[in-house]
């Protein structure tokens, strides 16, 4: 077996970074605009908390945007002897063993890996660059390979036996 890494696609990253960017460029020409104006008193607060935020929010956006454009983004791997799944916050088990899988189903934009002891792993597909239902069939096939099955008319024949 082979390691196979999904990820978001590069495409949001770098949309957040133009959102960020355009952001970052309002609370500019709104901070210019407060300061022109110069309001006095209770106005000027509000004025220069409400460019404040708009400029944090715009940091945020912009740096989730280079972080996940530089490969620090929502990821699953898949390797030979389980998976890591870090597609989002409550997605359960993180990383998983393929022996301790009990059974795989898509269920809408997600993925559900049940497992021993009652645990069970989330896969949230509408942040990976793949289909719930493509991601569940190579799950299902990993998990035959790693407990040895294979599809009738495909093992391989002793011919002494």
């Amino acid at each position: 077996m082979s390691r196979s890494v999904y990820r978001a696609p590069v495409a949001l990253a770098v949309r957040g970074i133009g959102f960020g960017a355009v952001g970052l460029g309002v609370a500019l020409i709104a901070a210019i605009s407060v300061a022109a104006v110069d309001p006095a008193g209770v106005a000027a607060v509000v004025l220069w908390v409400l460019v404040a935020l708009v400029a944090a929010a715009a940091v945020v956006v912009l740096a989730t945007g280079v972080l996940r454009a530089a490969g620090m983004r929502t990821r699953l791997v898949l390797d030979d002897d389980g998976f890591t799944n870090a597609t989002g916050p409550r997605s359960g088990v993180r990383r998983v063993l393929w022996r301790d899988v009990r059974k795989v189903q898509s269920d809408g934009p997600v993925v559900l890996v049940d497992l021993a002891g009652a645990k069970q792993s989330v896969i949230r597909t509408e942040m990976l660059d793949v289909e719930p239902r493509e991601l569940a069939r190579e799950l299902r096939s990993r998990l035959n390979r790693d407990r040895g099955y294979t599809p009738f008319g495909t093992a391989e024949v002793d011919p002494h036996p």
